[in-house]
């Protein structure tokens, strides 16, 4: 499947099939042609800061990237353009890619959901997103319901560490249920 998608999207970059465009959040990231289904959109770049420096952005906090328990990135462009949803289009893989979960159609808007790379106990948000499966509030991985947690992990859209911290976890998603 990997092969036939990457022949139907050879030669597209993230810059000639999304813009950023106005959505209902402010700006968004917003497919400019249909995208297929598990498409590497882009890897995602940019300064590594610790916790306490992402604190320190005010505001701006909000745009950085958690990939480790004090590790994070200030993401470059389009990356900071991209919307939660609680039902997203899109996910951050092992290698800090940005793939397509589904096909995107030209119009929609790229969204992935933030709880899938964060644990730090410090930063939520009231969510908005008007999914059906809206859960009203982003926050933490760990904290989710199990069943989302699960269905995440089958996608392969957690974050190595976030793996990692719940395998040592007494009271947690058990080995067997986490398929690693």
């Amino acid at each position: 499947m990997k092969i036939i998608n990457e022949i139907i999207n050879m030669g597209k970059s993230v810059a000639n099939i999304t813009s950023v465009q106005t959505s209902r959040f402010g700006k968004g990231l917003f497919a400019t042609e249909n995208i297929s289904e598990d498409f590497p959109l882009f890897k995602i770049t940019g300064k590594k800061v610790k916790f306490i420096d992402s604190i320190e952005l005010g505001e701006k906090e909000s745009y950085c990237l958690q990939i480790g328990i004090d590790k994070y990135i200030i993401p470059d462009d389009p990356f900071i353009y991209i919307n939660h949803s609680c039902n997203p289009n899109c996910g951050i893989n092992s290698k800090i890619e940005f793939n397509t979960l589904r096909p995107i159609c030209k119009g929609e808007e790229i969204t992935w959901d933030y709880s899938t790379s964060m644990l730090e106990r410090h930063w939520t948000l009231d969510c908005h997103c008007g999914s059906k499966s809206c859960r009203q509030l982003i926050t933490d991985f760990d904290l989710l319901p199990k069943h989302i947690q699960c269905h995440y992990l089958e996608l392969d859209i957690v974050l190595p560490y976030l793996i990692s911290y719940l395998k040592n976890l007494p009271v947690s998603i058990n080995s067997k249920q986490l398929n690693v």
